[in-house]
């Protein structure tokens, strides 16, 4: 089972997949990327996951995410981590809800889960 992870600094959005088809899982929320490890630790292991897609950005920030996938493969050392551009990606998840008619409000609570659907959805679609 393959966890999707669009990792921010306060709001990080988790999509899973069964077989070649991405869903949405949750919104996760927390004060520090040690809390939001913490939770993703949990969901981990509630969900037999074997591997994370870690969504990345380069420039600057880009250490924060080697930095989280260094801290998930100490913490799961039988878990594979794989790090996946994510360029682009909350704001094509907030065009695709916008055609859809979702709700303004509804958008942003779920923003960055459908992003994370859209970058598991490419590692998927990547490896057919």
């Amino acid at each position: 089972m393959i966890l999707a992870v669009d990792l921010g600094q306060k709001t990080t959005g988790l999509a899973i997949s069964h077989g070649q088809l991405a869903t949405p899982y949750s919104t996760i929320t927390y004060s520090s990327t040690n809390k939001a490890l913490d939770k993703i630790v949990d969901i981990i292991e509630q969900e037999n996951i074997d591997t994370v897609i870690l969504g990345f950005v380069e420039g600057k920030i880009k250490p924060m995410f080697e930095r989280f996938a260094q801290k998930l493969t100490k913490a799961k050392p039988n878990l594979k981590v794989i790090l996946w551009d994510e360029t682009l990606t909350s704001r094509q998840a907030t065009e695709s809800m916008v055609k859809l008619g979702i709700a303004k409000t509804r958008r942003a609570e779920r923003r960055h889960e459908v992003a994370a659907a859209l970058i598991l959805q490419s590692y998927l679609d990547s490896h057919d």
